[in-house]
């Protein structure tokens, strides 16, 4: 069938999309425009499965959202490039309008209609992100990237077991972390028929930091930032190990965690360890502690001074300080408590 002859059937209701088995539109306008750039630049679309029901109508089973963005396009709702359907130089109106479409037509009893339904969307395992890549761009750069994660020990024990390349489009994200590149497809489309030895160095001496000073390997993006970061210090790190793990495990099964940017309290419990400062338990201050802490204040009309700029601020607008920064051993009680505004707060930080 071609796409004009797809696109009278469906406008003159002799096919319908809008079928109780079939889902909403969850095509965005990107897979839209795909859509319409498969057809112009032939690329063939997947079949169109379509059921004949009792009264000769062609029922979509499998197919809704191309036919969506085609239609859209027919009828200038979608762009392409820029330009919607009549704006289209007439000879690349006439080349889409003829172009062919495989249609699987089935028929039945409604019980075979719904087994179809769910074969169609059941049997089918898409492909996930490294799979993609790995078809668009195999050569002599992935051949290397799998042989890496097969083979080095401190990729292996990060990462444990592999799927589906998983590991492989793991270490492409630290790569792009590392080297700070936009894509990671259009990284790979570049390396394609390179070597992955200059990458394999580059980022092996951070997975072995991670690899070595760390027990526990979720939060993996924060931990290998850190050791971008720190790397030079990995004999310190090393050295006390044991403690910086046992801080970091009791940080994240507390309430704290929830509430605190864990990038920046991971660094500062590490960093505490590591300059053999002794920081309290407790991170944060409660609302009881607030409570307590306005109660002692002067108000004016209802509102309380910062305790940095002076000025007057509502109670919700003010948050609980450590005076002397916990990170580097302020202790979290009332003794070393300030109200501050949020901007002081963030201007402060653990300085």
């Amino acid at each position: 069938m071609t796409i004009k002859d797809l696109y009278e059937q469906v406008r003159d209701g002799k096919i319908v999309s809008d079928i109780s088995l079939q889902r909403e539109i969850v095509y965005n306008l990107e897979k839209q425009e795909l859509v319409i750039d498969s057809i112009v630049h032939g690329v063939p679309l997947p079949a169109f499965y379509l059921w004949k029901n009792e009264q000769g109508i062609l029922e979509v089973l499998d197919g809704k959202q191309r036919i969506h963005a085609i239609r859209r396009f027919k009828e200038n709702d979608l762009q392409y490039q820029g330009k919607i359907w009549k704006e289209m130089k007439p000879e690349l109106q006439d080349a889409i309008n003829a172009c062919e479409l495989s249609i699987i037509v089935c028929k039945g009893t409604e019980a075979l209609k719904r087994e179809i339904f769910r074969r169609i969307n059941t049997l089918g395992v898409a492909l996930n992100a490294y799979e993609v890549l790995n078809g668009l761009y195999h050569g002599e750069y992935l051949r290397g990237l799998t042989a890496y994660v097969t083979n080095d020990r401190d990729v292996r024990k990060i990462f444990e077991s592999n799927s589906r390349g998983k590991n492989q489009y793991a270490v492409l994200n630290l790569l792009k972390t590392l080297k700070r590149f936009d894509s990671i497809d259009e990284y790979v489309k570049g390396e394609q028929n390179n070597s992955f030895e200059k990458d394999q160095r580059e980022i092996s001496k951070y997975i072995r930091f991670v690899a070595e000073v760390f027990d526990k390997y979720t939060e993996l993006s924060i931990k290998f930032n850190l050791a971008l970061k720190y790397h030079k210090d990995v004999a310190i790190w090393k050295e006390n190990r044991k403690e910086i793990n046992s801080r970091i495990m009791r940080y994240l099964k507390s309430d704290d965690a929830k509430l605190t940017d864990k990038a920046k309290e991971i660094e500062d419990i590490i960093q505490a360890v590591v300059k053999g400062i002794s920081v309290d338990d407790k991170r944060l201050f409660s609302q009881d502690d607030k409570l307590e802490l306005l109660r002692k204040a002067t108000s004016e009309n209802g509102k309380y001074a910062c305790a940095i700029c002076g000025r007057w601020f509502a109670d919700d607008e003010l948050t609980v300080d450590h005076i002397e920064a916990w990170s580097k051993g302020g202790r979290t009680e009332l003794s070393n408590a300030q109200l501050l505004c949020r901007p002081c707060n963030s201007k402060k930080n653990n300085r």
